[in-house]
């Protein structure tokens, strides 16, 4: 047991929960909200991870997306390809030169979101990605809005439901119970 100090009165407080389902493809427009300088996780390149906002759509205001551009790598082609992303984020946003990635924040760009792959693993689900920067260099912004057409919701690497055949009553499928000498299973 931990004592917090003083009494806590969870109602006093706002409770209303985040919603964290996957932004619907679309075009947006955000903000860098902070961002940070680490180490990839191998330790021998650079990352540049950035929380994003959305400002428009409004039906999707405050939301966030998590980026990362790999400034620094010992593959040089994820250094290039996360090079070119990071300047494309620098020209949308309409920096030249960046030393400092707070140099990027609180600066409103548009961009396609896009739903990405899941990991080849099979570990982590497809999310919001970034899959085009629109410059206002180029002319004309298109205007923040949801596609019409959305992918269909993937299937969940595991969704903990029983095989048909254990859920039908069939035992046929269990493996052999593991019993000692006391008929008692050992865990």
């Amino acid at each position: 047991m931990a004592q917090l100090g003083q009494r806590f009165d969870a109602t006093a407080h706002d409770t209303t929960q985040s919603d964290y389902s996957e932004l619907p493809n679309g075009i947006y427009e955000l903000e860098v909200e902070s961002s940070d300088v680490v180490p990839t996780k191998a330790g021998d390149g650079t990352l540049l991870k950035t929380t994003m906002v959305v400002l428009r759509p409004e039906a999707y205001e405050k939301r966030k997306l998590f980026g990362q551009y790999n400034l620094e790598n010992k593959n040089p082609t994820a250094q290039e390809i996360g090079q070119k992303q990071f300047a494309s984020l620098c020209r949308a946003i309409g920096v030249r030169d960046v030393e400092d990635s707070e140099d990027l924040h609180f600066k409103a760009f548009t961009v396609k979101i896009g739903l990405g792959k899941p990991s080849k693993d099979g570990q982590y689900p497809a999310r919001a990605e970034i899959k085009r920067y629109y410059f206002s260099d180029e002319g004309q912004l298109p205007e923040p809005a949801i596609d019409a057409e959305q992918p269909a919701p993937a299937k969940p690497a595991n969704d903990n439901r029983q095989p048909a055949a254990r859920a039908a009553g069939n035992d046929n499928n269990r493996p052999a119970a593991a019993t000692g000498a006391t008929g008692k299973r050992p865990w």
